[in-house]
């Protein structure tokens, strides 16, 4: 799992060393180097059994603590079959020592489970105003998906641009504008006829409803961080699955949860879903927003923050 993160670091496995006070066993020792500055980082592998054993407590964290300091290690971890109990996690935010999990989905040594609580959206977009600039559009009555560039529907790129939007900002209510520019003025199809455009735009009012409910996290092979709360890849190919989320049975909500925009504070390898439900889609498939990108002004593409 080490080398999954860092092909390049030197991991080794059951290694003894003298410690101030007779001799000390590593678990898993990384060591590499940060700026130039050589590093060890030192992780302790908790195999209990959730039934018998249970999950790991505060002293293992307390007995870590000693041992990072007699290495002078630069990090350490405890990594945990069983998951961690409270005041564990607790003691380990309080001194920075990391608690993990391995996830493998295909793998039966893998015991630990993780049961976290996620928020979705139900959202009805509602009305939807679609409004195209350009010299050839006065007295134009445009349709539903009438105006096509290299054959995508630009109002169904647009639809899929604002809900990217909504994925990537939990907060946003109220009437909403995804307005775009042109890098210069552009020829579109309309019915049997070219037209020239400089800019369009979408104004909404979508309706959000937010619902909570317990899921299980896994993956093909990642790491679970419990001080985060976030699961975080290694480099290559890999699944992510959440397991139970049933968009029928949520617990409804009377507020917005305390979300941070997607991506907001996300380690190298981490992973933010947003799960979004639209129930009034125009589109029947999927549009790539890539699709319309190259004729964009750039500023006008962003979803991270919230638009006017």
């Amino acid at each position: 799992m080490a080398r999954a993160f860092d092909a390049t670091a030197d991991v080794k496995v059951g290694e003894w060393v003298e410690g101030p006070d007779g001799r000390l066993d590593m678990d898993v020792a990384i060591r590499g180097s940060m700026d130039g500055k050589p590093t060890l980082v030192v992780i302790e592998c908790k195999d209990f059994d959730l039934t018998k054993s249970g999950r790991v407590g505060r002293p293992f964290i307390d007995a870590l603590d000693s041992k990072r300091h007699d290495l002078q290690a630069d990090a350490a971890f405890i990594c945990s079959n069983s998951g961690f109990t409270k005041d564990a996690l607790n003691k380990a935010r309080r001194k920075g020592i990391g608690a993990i999990s391995v996830l493998s989905a295909t793998d039966s040594r893998v015991k630990v489970v993780i049961e976290t609580e996620i928020y979705f959206r139900r959202v009805r977009l509602g009305e939807r105003t679609f409004t195209f600039h350009g010299p050839d559009v006065t007295g134009l009555d445009i349709g539903l998906h009438e105006l096509t560039y290299n054959g995508t529907a630009v109002d169904s790129w647009m639809e899929w641009h604002v809900i990217s939007f909504l994925g990537a900002n939990p907060n946003v209510s109220g009437k909403l504008t995804d307005s775009f520019r042109l890098r210069q003025p552009t020829e579109f199809d309309f019915k049997t006829r070219k037209i020239v455009l400089d800019g369009f735009s979408i104004s909404l009012s979508p309706e959000i409803h937010w619902f909570a409910q317990w899921v299980q996290l896994d993956a093909n092979l990642a790491m679970y961080d419990y001080l985060r709360g976030r699961v975080r890849f290694g480099v290559g190919e890999n699944q992510y699955l959440i397991r139970g989320i049933d968009f029928d049975k949520g617990t409804p909500l009377d507020a917005t949860p305390q979300l941070e925009p997607i991506g907001l504070n996300r380690m190298s390898g981490e992973v933010d879903v947003a799960l979004v439900w639209i129930e009034d889609m125009s589109a029947n498939q999927t549009i790539p927003l890539s699709a319309l990108v190259q004729i964009i002004i750039p500023e006008d593409l962003t979803i991270a923050f919230p638009k006017a």
